[in-house]
């Protein structure tokens, strides 16, 4: 791919500039082609980059800023690029490297109010406002915790636009010698019972330099005239060296300019200290702890919080006091803690992940890339937990969209697991007082985010469709009228399980009649049968199950509604010899009062209640019996798991798989509706007749057996990539 990226100025000890050299040396390692837009640039130029000068001649920055803006624009015009990436705020951007803090909010709460009367203001309001909008296209790239947070605060730009980076930090800044350390030391003139103490930095006035210089001038006679103070930074130190001329320490400051030798700087000091006034991310804070130099930041520096968890320093909290400030640079020079703060600040080089912005930032380029040249699939999942039938397919149908060759994005109200390998997951962040308002915003925002993505297929694992009208939509679909009268105990239609509909609009409103039926899919989701992660021993013992007592299994989203408290009753009403050898091992949301029915009961120390932590076939391989009695008309894929695992089925009429369950002869299927006496007569026999239950089973794993009922998720990824190749242009992507 061709990445162009873009940065106002380049100079060679910038922080914002080192690292997007290093990502674009990482692009040229990777075969991609980098080439470079500024106004100029200071230093030896990047090895293989194309590096384009568009110089202005306008007095005042932000007027060159604009210009250069245009002059960006006219040449990508003429010369585009696959990919532009800003490292300044501007228009135009494909993706937006966050190295600066939101403009916005420091003009409002560091600026006085007539600031924002001013031209510069609007300027650089505008240029920030063309990435963050809220209705704009730029993927934005965070550096720091809690940074994409400030930014929407201010525009309520959706968070499906931020991805967070790990850390970038150089692999030289603490391998110095110690020799080169001491010699550095010497040829300062710097004694060995002296205090080191560095500011590095370029924008000294942003960076706090004025804060430390008062804080050496209201240090104690004993300590200030043991400190010296070392400046490295390009910029402008007039300002500086008279203000530390008035306080009477200007012996003890100087400015050595922009170094390259920084790691032999951080070897030879005794601590660092960085109290800015603003810093979004400030990385020589971690550089400086993993060298072991003691460190003094203020909190609104974004890697602040590391130094805080590691213990590796003094953080200053804001708003910022200069006494306080004082006081802890005084603790910061003499405190007994400094071993410990250096000792943890060097911990701090141990993680794995100090290394890898460049790699995980061209990870995403080309993941950018690739979707707006791939087609898009989107999934929508309101509230997924991993037991919740509704959302059984999803995970393995993403993965086998993408092995297909189709971007898939996930957008969920709630995803408390891993994400799958090259499947991104939205977390929509979406609050209401009540559930149904709360679903209602999620719909919102997920639209209005699909409308921005356009995708060419949405996947609605939701119990309402999607409100995108862009695209087709895949739904779970059952017949409604395929239920069984209990009134005339008769059959009107045959439910049909693993059944997908695509709808032509896919808005709320839209019948049955006016959608596109898919054939039936196979009820296995993968190519066979999926074993448990333990044994059922190992399962049964952690529970304290014995060999002769009788479980039974429910897995669900929310195990009310899939008739908790109706089997509850049925064991309940048991005779009390058969009552006692029964358990129930429930996964999936139930609220407490559950706890009340059972004491009720009798059954307290019979039912154990699992939320999300222990798999859906786990349960199955740790039960004797799977029960599924929801109240409404459903579907519950775990039916056919536990079939495969051979485990009998109760279940009724109203569920899709009941279906599976008569067929293979491998449980009991009640009427739908049916009373509670029907279930507690059938409970009697299900928890007394240990053949039927062994026959039961047998004819179970039989029929899981069968390959006729796997591939689920392929099969449906195949049907989708259809619909995507009609929708690219190979036909019409809906029936007329």
């Amino acid at each position: 791919m061709r990445v162009a990226f873009v940065l106002f100025k380049v100079f060679p000890h910038g922080g914002i500039a080192r690292d997007m050299g290093k990502i674009a040396a990482c692009c040229q390692a990777r075969g991609h082609q980098v080439r470079i837009y500024t106004m100029e640039w200071q230093g030896p130029p990047l090895v293989g980059a194309d590096i384009v000068l568009l110089p202005t001649r306008e007095l005042r920055s932000h007027n060159r800023q604009r210009r250069f803006a245009m002059l960006l624009a006219r040449h990508l015009a003429v010369d585009p690029a696959d990919l532009t990436v800003g490292m300044n705020k501007m228009p135009g951007l494909d993706v937006y490297y966050a190295g600066d803090s939101c403009f916005e909010a420091k003009a409002h709460n560091q600026r006085p109010w007539f600031y924002r009367l001013t031209s510069r203001y609007r300027h650089f309001a505008d240029f920030e406002r063309a990435v963050f909008d809220e209705h704009g296209g730029t993927r934005i790239l965070t550096i720091a915790p809690n940074q994409a947070e400030t930014f929407r605060a201010v525009y309520r730009t959706p968070a499906d636009r931020f991805h967070e980076l790990p850390l970038g930090i150089e692999r030289d800044r603490a391998c110095a010698e110690g020799n080169e350390a001491r010699a550095l030391r010497e040829c300062l003139g710097v004694a060995a019972a002296d205090f080191l103490l560095l500011f590095i930095g370029s924008g000294f006035v942003k960076k706090g330099l004025g804060r430390v210089l008062r804080g050496i001038a209201a240090l104690p006679d004993s300590v200030q005239g043991r400190v010296r103070l070392f400046v490295i930074g390009d910029d402008k130190p007039g300002r500086f060296r008279r203000l530390a001329h008035r306080l009477g320490i200007a012996g003890q400051v100087r400015f050595v300019g922009g170094r390259d030798d920084v790691p032999v700087w951080l070897r030879a000091a005794d601590a660092f200290a960085l109290p800015a006034y603003d810093e979004a991310a400030g990385k020589v804070i971690l550089e400086s702890a993993i060298a072991g130099v003691p460190v003094l930041v203020t909190a609104n520096c974004g890697y602040a919080s590391f130094i805080e968890r590691a213990g590796a320093g003094i953080v200053v909290p804001v708003p910022f006091e200069q006494s306080r400030f004082n006081a802890d640079l005084r603790r910061l020079l003499t405190s007994e803690e400094r071993h410990c703060w250096s000792r943890r600040g060097r911990e701090l080089a141990q993680d794995a992940n100090l290394h890898a912005m460049a790699d995980c930032a061209v990870d995403f380029l080309e993941r950018v890339v690739a979707d707006n040249e791939r087609s898009l699939v989107a999934f929508c999942a309101y509230w997924r937990l991993p037991t919740d039938p509704r959302y059984r397919a999803l995970i393995l149908l993403a993965e086998a969209c993408r092995r297909l060759g189709m971007a898939v994005r996930i957008y969920a109200r709630n995803w408390h697991a891993p994400e799958p390998t090259g499947v991104e997951v939205v977390r929509v962040p979406v609050a209401a007082m009540t559930l149904a308002k709360d679903f209602d915003r999620y719909q919102q925002w997920v639209a209005e985010a699909l409308a921005r993505a356009s995708p060419v297929c949405v996947v609605s694992f939701d119990r309402e469709p999607c409100r995108f009208r862009g695209a087709p939509q895949l739904r779970p679909w059952i017949a409604p009228s395929a239920i069984r009268c209990a009134s005339e105990r008769q059959v009107t239609e045959r439910w049909s399980c693993g059944a997908f509909r695509l709808f032509a609009n896919g808005v709320n409103g839209t019948s049955d009649d006016d959608g596109d039926p898919i054939q039936d899919l196979p009820p296995g989701l993968t190519t066979g049968p999926t074993a448990p992660t333990a044994t059922r021993a190992a399962l049964r013992n952690g529970y304290g199950f014995g060999s002769d007592e009788i479980v039974f299994a429910l897995v669900g989203g929310d195990l009310v509604a899939h008739g908790f408290e109706r089997l509850l009753v049925g064991l309940g009403r048991l005779p009390e010899d058969l009552r006692d050898r029964c358990r129930v091992l429930a996964v999936g949301e139930l609220e407490p009062s559950f706890r009340t029915v059972a004491r009720a009961l009798g059954l307290a120390y019979s039912v154990h209640v699992v939320g999300a932590g222990l798999e859906a076939r786990d349960a199955i391989e740790a039960a004797d019996v799977f029960v599924d009695l929801a109240y409404a008309t459903s579907s519950n894929g775990w039916i056919f798991d536990a079939l495969a695992g051979g485990r009998p089925v109760v279940t009724h009429a109203g569920v899709a798989e009941s279906r599976l369950v008569e067929e293979g002869k491998a449980g009991i299927v009640l009427a739908f509706p049916f009373r509670q006496a029907d279930l507690d007569h059938v409970l009697v026999g299900v928890v007394s007749r240990a053949d039927e239950r062994a026959a039961w089973s047998v004819n179970a794993a039989r029929l899981g057996a069968e390959p006729r009922h796997y591939g689920q998720a392929a099969q449906l990824a195949d049907l989708i990539a259809a619909r995507v190749r009609r929708r690219d242009g190979h036909g019409p992507a809906v029936p007329a």
